[in-house]
C-alpha cells in the first residue's frame, strides 16, 4: 500500500545524517514502512534502499563541473521512474535541494503529497524562491523558529518540530572521552571542522593548520582534532598535514565526540556552527569560496551573517572570518579569544540560553516523525 511507502531525498552529509535518524524514528511508529530515497551510507543503514548514493554528488564539488548538469539529469530521470514503480504515499525531501525543486515539484505532477524538512529557508538563500516553494510542498517540517515564522508569513502549512541536531547533541551514550581520542587531560583541546567534502577541506585545512602552528609557536600549547567524514580520504589528510608541516593532530569522523570535550572550535559556516553552539563550545565560524561565487552570493543569493546559527538567530552568536578576513593571523587570534576570554565566554553561554527557543527541545526527530505519520495516514 502506498500509506506504508515513503521516498526520503537528500543531497548531502547532513540530510544523510537528518534522514537517518528520521528514518530511525518512523521505523519504530510504522514498522512495516518501506522506505526508498536518495542519501548515503547513514540511511542506507537505517533501512532506505537508495537509488543512488550521494557520495558521488558531494565528490563533484557543488556541481562546478561541466558533466554535474549531466548527472543531475539522469538522475531526475532515474528517480521520476522510480516513483512511478514504488508509489509512495508521501516525498520528504531534506536539506538544500541539489536538484532545485524540480523532484518535489515532478511529485507534485504525480500527485504525490510532498513534506519538505530543513527546508532552503534556513540558509537565507534566495536561489529557492518562496513562491516556488509554496506551491511544491504540502507541509514544512519546521526546524528552526526562523523557517516555521516565515512560512506562516507567506502561508505555506507549516508544523515545527525542532532540529534534528538537538537529538543527536543529547544523545551521550557511545560517545568518546578525551582519553578515548588519545588526548592529554588539561591540555586546551582545538577542534577543526573544515567541511564535508575534500574540496573544503582543501581550502580551509592549510590556513587552519598555519593558524594552529602560530599558536602553538606563541607558547601556547594546545592539541587539534580535526574532524572530517569517512568520505574524505586519509591520504588527502596526510598530504595537507606533511606540506604544512603541522604539530600534533588528531583525525577522526566522530565530531560529536569531539565537540563534547573541545574548549574551542573553529567551524564552517553551516550545520557545523549550530552543532558548536548545541555542545556548548566557543566558536568562530569560516567561509572561504572563490572570488566571483562569494560575490555572486553577497549580490543575489546570500545574505550575511553567513553562519546558520546566527543567521537563524538573527544574532552574531559566534564570530565570524569571511572570505579575505579568513587568514592564519585573525584565526588564531581568534582561538585565542575563545581560550582566554571569559567576559567573551560568558557573553557567548548567556546567547546560548535562547537554543531552546530558537530550535526546540530533544525528541524533535520523533516529533518530525509523528507529523510525517500523520500525513502518511491522512494521504
Amino acid at each position: 500500500m502506498a500509506q506504508n511507502r515513503i521516498m526520503i531525498i537528500g543531497g548531502d552529509n547532513s540530510s544523510d545524517l537528518y534522514g537517518a535518524s528520521l528514518a530511525q524514528a518512523l521505523k519504530e511508529i510504522i514498522p512495516d514502512l518501506a522506505l526508498l530515497g536518495v542519501g548515503g551510507a547513514l540511511m542506507q543503514d537505517s533501512g532506505v534502499e537508495l537509488i543512488y548514493n550521494i557520495s558521488e554528488l558531494e565528490n563533484l564539488g557543488g556541481f562546478e563541473a561541466l558533466r554535474a548538469s549531466h548527472v543531475v539529469k539522469r538522475l531526475i530521470q532515474r528517480i521520476s521512474e522510480s516513483m512511478d514503480q514504488f508509489q509512495p504515499g508521501l516525498i520528504v525531501q531534506i536539506g538544500l535541494p541539489v536538484f532545485s525543486l524540480k523532484l518535489i515539484e515532478l511529485a507534485k505532477t504525480k500527485e504525490i503529497p510532498v513534506a519538505y524538512y530543513n527546508s532552503p529557508l534556513n540558509w537565507g538563500t534566495e536561489e529557492v524562491k518562496i513562491s516556488r516553494l509554496a506551491e511544491a510542498v504540502d507541509l514544512v517540517i519546521g526546524v528552526s523558529r526562523y523557517e516555521t515564522e516565515l512560512c506562516q508569513n507567506y502561508g505555506i502549512a507549516v508544523e515545527f518540530a525542532g532540529h534534528p541536531l538537538v537529538d543527536i547533541a543529547d544523545a551521550k551514550p557511545g560517545r568518546k572521552t578525551a582519553q578515548e581520542l588519545n588526548l592529554t587531560p588539561g591540555k586546551p583541546i582545538l577542534a577543526l571542522i573544515p567541511g564535508l567534502r575534500e574540496t573544503e577541506v582543501n581550502v580551509y585545512l592549510p590556513t587552519l593548520f598555519k593558524a594552529v602552528n602560530r599558536i602553538n609557536m606563541e607558547g601556547r600549547s594546545i592539541q587539534t582534532v580535526v574532524t572530517v567524514p569517512q568520505s574524505v580520504s586519509q591520504e588527502c589528510c596526510n598530504k595537507l598535514i606533511e606540506k604544512w608541516d603541522v604539530d600534533t593532530v588528531t583525525f577522526t569522523d566522530d565530531v560529536h565526540s569531539v565537540l563534547s570535550c573541545a574548549d574551542a572550535a573553529v567551524v564552517t559556516s553551516g550545520s557545523a556552527s549550530i552543532m558548536a553552539a548545541l555542545s556548548q563550545v566557543p566558536a568562530v565560524a569560516i567561509h572561504k569560496v572563490t572570488a566571483a561565487t562569494y560575490l555572486f552570493n553577497k549580490m543575489l543569493l546570500r545574505k550575511p551573517p553567513f553562519a546558520m546559527i546566527n543567521f537563524l538567530m538573527q544574532d552574531y552568536v559566534i564570530p565570524e572570518l569571511v572570505q579575505n578576513d579568513f587568514t592564519e593571523a585573525k584565526v588564531a587570534e581568534a582561538v585565542i579569544t575563545l581560550l582566554e576570554d571569559q567576559n567573551s565566554r560568558l557573553e557567548y553561554l548567556e546567547k546560548l540560553q535562547r537554543l531552546p527557543e530558537e530550535f526546540g527541545t530533544s525528541g524533535a526527530v520523533e516529533r518530525a516523525a509523528r507529523i510525517i505519520a500523520k500525513m502518511l495516514k491522512t494521504g
